[in-house]
């Protein structure tokens, strides 16, 4: 099998949430931080044929980013992956010592639900970065929602806002942006209060805790 550059872009992005993960069989991955406060599930173009844990994916994605054309077997013990220019082994480690997400999807009723294009995304996190702005506040007011990057403990701190679009109810809902690790693109966000919101695009999904 070989992963696609897609496969190993997602597995990136997973890796920020949490260095452990734990593959089920089939195509779907998931992961889920060591707070328990992101959880993430896609599904990729392969299909992973027996279950086992890594204890630290950058190791193993350092590895098949440094081989080209590599062909990975799914052993017993370890992964095998091979190119023209060598072979390496990677061992499974004991899933009892690595944080697994759990099966299955966070199922809630949507009472807020807005899109967000990519480029907003982008744009937010980066305003965010270059002012050292901690937070992400989506507010919906009079049938249109808005995001800012912010300060929620300093009113006089430096403000990023963006228009999103329209929305049906009024709300409120604050992230820490360390937390808010998606993938490039389209997302359309929903959530059923203020204890967290899902941020779902084409082939992946993740449920980020709001803050109180």
């Amino acid at each position: 099998m070989k992963f696609s550059k897609e496969t190993l872009a997602l597995l990136k992005n997973f890796a920020s949430i949490n260095t452990n993960i734990v593959f089920k069989q089939g195509d779907t991955v998931s992961t889920i931080s060591n707070l328990k406060n992101i959880f993430a599930k896609a599904t990729i173009k392969e299909s992973i044929p027996n279950e086992f844990a890594i204890y630290d994916l950058n190791s193993l994605l350092a590895m098949l980013t440094l081989i080209e054309n590599q062909d990975v077997e799914f052993g017993d013990k370890c992964l095998t992956v091979t190119s023209s220019s060598g072979r390496f082994e990677f061992y499974y480690s004991n899933p009892e010592i690595v944080t697994g997400a759990p099966s299955g999807e966070i199922q809630h009723t949507s009472v807020y639900k807005f899109k967000m294009t990519a480029e907003d995304a982008q744009m937010l996190m980066k305003a965010a970065a270059i002012l050292q702005l901690p937070n992400l506040t989506f507010a919906g007011e009079d049938n249109k929602i808005t995001v800012k990057a912010h300060n929620a403990k300093d009113p006089s701190a430096d403000i990023y806002k963006v228009e999103l679009g329209d929305i049906e109810k009024d709300c409120n809902l604050t992230f820490r942006v360390d937390n808010i690790k998606l993938l490039p693109g389209d997302y359309t966000v929903k959530s059923s209060g203020k204890q967290f919101g899902e941020f779902k695009a084409d082939d992946v999904t993740y449920w980020v805790a709001a803050e109180s």
